[in-house]
Formats: structure tokens, C-alpha cells, sequence
């Protein structure tokens, strides 16, 4: 089991509305996210958390959400209100 951690960093004031269109984003998705927003460290973050069986899983997941046409058409918003990001892979060894 792997999580997949997807680390945005909002515009300035745009945190909330970054974080609103994840949500509309993601509500219908079979492997809902968790969403996380800072209290520490670097400010605007919102980090997506993701659970997937494998790697492969993850993989095929992110090929998936591409290519889709609700993506695809969010993108544009999402760009307006992101200025970077980055992602973090982990093993998941106990719970």
C-alpha cells in the first residue's frame, strides 16, 4: 500500500478557492482524496493525500484523471490558481 501526496502551493488568497475546486473536483472520484491545508510551515500549501494498493495502482490512477474530460476542463481554473507543486511517494509500513 502506497500514499500519494500532491503538494500545491495556492497564489496568494487563493488558498480557499484552491481548495473549493479540489473538492468539486474530486467528489465523485471511487478513490476520494483526503485534502490538507498548512498550519505550519510554508503558507497557501494544500497537499491532496491519495491511498492506492501499488505504485502501479497510483500510476494508472493519474493516466486515468488526465485523460479525462472533467480534468481536463479544470485544469485551466486549477493553473489560475496554483503557483507550484510537487508530489510525494511513500510505502505505508503499519497503521
Amino acid at each position: 500500500m502506497i500514499i500519494v501526496r500532491i503538494i500545491f502551493r495556492a497564489r496568494q488568497g487563493k488558498i480557499r478557492q484552491l481548495v473549493e475546486a479540489m473538492k468539486q473536483a474530486t467528489h465523485n472520484a471511487p478513490n476520494r482524496p483526503r485534502l490538507l491545508t498548512d498550519l505550519s510551515g510554508p503558507m497557501n500549501t494544500m497537499v491532496m493525500e491519495l491511498r492506492h494498493e501499488s505504485l502501479a495502482a497510483a500510476e494508472q490512477f493519474r493516466a486515468e484523471l488526465f485523460q479525462s474530460q472533467q480534468f481536463q476542463e479544470d485544469q485551466s481554473t486549477m493553473n489560475e490558481l496554483m503557483e507550484s507543486g510537487s508530489t510525494e511517494l511513500y510505502t505505508i509500513e503499519q497503521e
